[in-house]
């Protein structure tokens, strides 16, 4: 007999075990009154107390206990091996780790629905180029010719990779055509899971931070400015500072968008703030991020 399939939903949506955890029980509670975390923990085989630590984020899910956790839900050996690779990503200590995954789980969603994300928004933030050819656009010299982007690019990139990008950025709503054809910049913010915004903008942070090193030697001291200072600070200094360098960022955007000139360059602007001894517990989201 085919084993009963218990999910209401399908285990594809989720890229975080917490969400999946939480969702199945919310959903199991409302179909049957009776089911509680003693009630899955007989079934799982373990602690009920470990089921709301996993939830409200005080431990990890373990492989151990997941493939507990799947026979309790009685999941297919598929969706089993895909929750597998969600709880490997999730528990990813480094970025490669988290990519490596990450390219797992899109191998074994196939070409399933996606209700928050999809290989073009991962495109977008893997790679550098796209926010720049983003900005590009609003040069007043700008062509819609792939070869001219690849070469105004700094470090060049090909025509392939332009015409890509375009085509991404399209796809995405981040640029449109005007009435008259011309590429325009579209004002629509991406939005994603907290998980997948981390893991894709570490990986864009990583980009702009290999970029920043290049630039000591690709630009003159006269077309960039990069400095950096070492400081011997409070908790509570260290978080002021964090709070400034956010409002800082706004300025610039302010100052970005009230000015009426041409623009004549796109340029990026980095900041990095971090210990450099232990023992400072940071922010869950800043150490993300």
């Amino acid at each position: 007999m085919k084993k009963k399939h218990t999910v209401p939903f399908t285990i594809y949506d989720y890229i975080d075990y917490r969400s999946l955890l939480k969702d199945y029980y919310d959903v199991q509670k409302k179909r049957n009154p009776n089911f509680s975390f003693r009630y899955f923990a007989n079934k799982a085989g373990v602690s009920a107390s470990v089921f709301k630590d996993i939830i409200v984020g005080r431990r990890r899910l373990t492989t151990t206990v997941m493939k507990k956790y799947a026979v309790a839900m009685k999941l297919t050996q598929k969706e089993s091996d895909y929750f597998d690779c969600i709880v490997h990503f999730v528990n990813s200590k480094t970025n490669d780790e988290k990519n490596s995954y990450f390219t797992k789980i899109m191998q074994q969603r196939g070409n399933l629905m996606l209700k928050f994300i999809d290989t073009s928004q991962y495109e977008f933030y893997r790679s550098w180029y796209h926010s720049a050819i983003r900005e590009m656009i609003t040069l007043p010299d700008f062509r819609e010719d792939y070869e001219w982007i690849a070469k105004r690019c700094a470090p060049q990139i090909t025509a392939a990779q332009a015409s890509s990008s375009i085509k991404v950025m399209l796809q995405l709503g981040i640029i449109r055509r005007a009435n008259n054809g011309r590429l325009e910049l579209a004002d629509q913010v991406i939005s994603t899971e907290y998980e997948m915004e981390s893991f894709l903008l570490r990986n864009f942070h990583a980009a702009m931070i290999t970029l920043a090193k290049d630039a000591l030697e690709r630009f003159k001291v006269d077309e960039r400015e990069i400095s950096s200072l070492t400081l011997g600070v409070s908790h509570k200094c260290f978080d002021r500072i964090k709070e400034r360098i956010r409002t800082f960022k706004q300025e610039l955007i302010n100052m970005a968008v009230a000015d009426t000139t041409d623009s004549e360059t796109v340029c990026q602007c980095n900041f990095q703030l971090f210990p450099l001894v232990k023992n400072y517990s940071l922010d869950k989201k800043d150490q993300l991020l």
